[in-house]
């Protein structure tokens, strides 16, 4: 078999596997369970290193959870020359995550310019029910056509 040579082939193969694929998602916890043109889905389910002193799920987890999704649904557009980062994240909280419950974290890409991409993202629980929801605009540094 040959190696990867974009990002949808390695995102593609690491939700064949059901793999994180980076240290951040080692650390987030975040499972690749799909991915498509423009397009992925992670699964994570946050546990007691995910929570705040209150005992509650920090935002930054969810915000984690969401940069990631919309990230790697840009991820899924590019050659693996290209780079990328988030340049804005904005994230609307609209339930908190509990603990030991899994979410999927699900993003898309909205449009891309040669340099700039936005890229939307939510959290749902296995009923669909919407937790959190961001927009993010990154940065693209490729020398590759649209």
């Amino acid at each position: 078999m040959s190696a990867p040579t974009t990002g949808l082939e390695i995102m593609q193969a690491l939700a064949a596997r059901r793999s994180s694929g980076s240290p951040i998602g080692e650390t987030m916890g975040l499972i690749a369970v799909s991915a498509a043109q423009g397009e992925v889905t992670l699964e994570a389910t946050p546990d007691q290193r995910h929570l705040n002193p209150a005992g509650a799920v920090h935002g930054g987890f969810a915000a984690t959870c969401l940069d990631g999704a919309a990230a790697l649904a840009l991820f899924t557009t590019l050659s693996l020359e290209a780079s990328y980062s988030t340049v804005d994240l904005n994230v609307k909280y609209l339930r908190p995550l509990q603990p030991g419950q899994t979410y999927q974290s699900r993003g898309w890409l909205v449009e891309r310019t040669r340099s700039l991409a936005v890229c939307d993202a939510d959290i749902r629980d296995a009923d669909g029910k919407l937790y959190a929801r961001a927009s993010a605009t990154l940065m693209v540094r490729a020398n590759e056509a649209q």
